[in-house]
């Protein structure tokens, strides 16, 4: 089948094939932490805890990753500063390949609009296991920010094992149902 286009590897780009899969991760990557480090500049990263992302990143290395709570606004010169430019280096070199593709409207568009979050009301856009990936997805995500709002909870251990469990198993069943039927059966 040839229609001008080159076949790329789809473990290698995005589901549409425009943009180079990296790219993705590395802009959740970067814009997640620029929501960390801003919400824990404030104060709100955590209840009881200012997070050191020196001691955090270094596994205490070069200092203490966890310190005592400060009211209203902490910002750590060193710390802050190496934390928040390495999370707009992720931002920045994962928005490059869409830029200079001229993919930046449809990227954005994608995000919302897309046959995952349709199929969580109809079964026949994508089957049972999209339908359930769509649910994961949207419980994991629904529930971090739901839980991080509510208690302030947003680097909590357990709040990232219910949410990453969720949103994985969203990603894992997203991906199987897209795999084509195969032409064998394993039993």
């Amino acid at each position: 089948m040839s229609d001008g286009k080159d076949n790329v590897d789809s473990s290698e780009t995005s589901s549409d094939g425009s943009v180079p899969f990296y790219s993705n991760w590395f802009i959740i990557l970067g814009a997640w932490g620029l929501l960390l480090a801003v919400l824990n500049m404030f104060s709100m990263a955590h209840p009881t805890q200012h997070i050191s992302w020196g001691g955090l990143l270094t596994f205490e290395a070069t200092n203490e990753a966890f310190g005592g709570a400060r009211d209203g606004f902490h910002f750590e010169p060193f710390g802050d500063t190496i934390f928040v430019a390495a999370c707009l280096a992720l931002i920045v070199f994962g928005f490059k390949p869409i830029n200079d593709g001229g993919h930046t409207a449809t990227w954005f568009r994608g995000l919302v609009v897309n046959d995952t979050w349709t199929a969580l009301g109809d079964l026949s856009v994508g089957g049972g296991q999209r339908t359930m990936a769509a649910w994961c997805l949207l419980l994991g995500f629904v529930f971090y920010f739901w839980f991080g709002i509510q208690y302030s909870g947003w680097i909590d251990v357990g709040v990232y094992s219910v949410s990453i469990a969720l949103i994985a198993a969203g990603f894992a069943l997203n991906h199987a149902s897209r795999v084509p039927p195969g032409d064998e059966n394993i039993d």
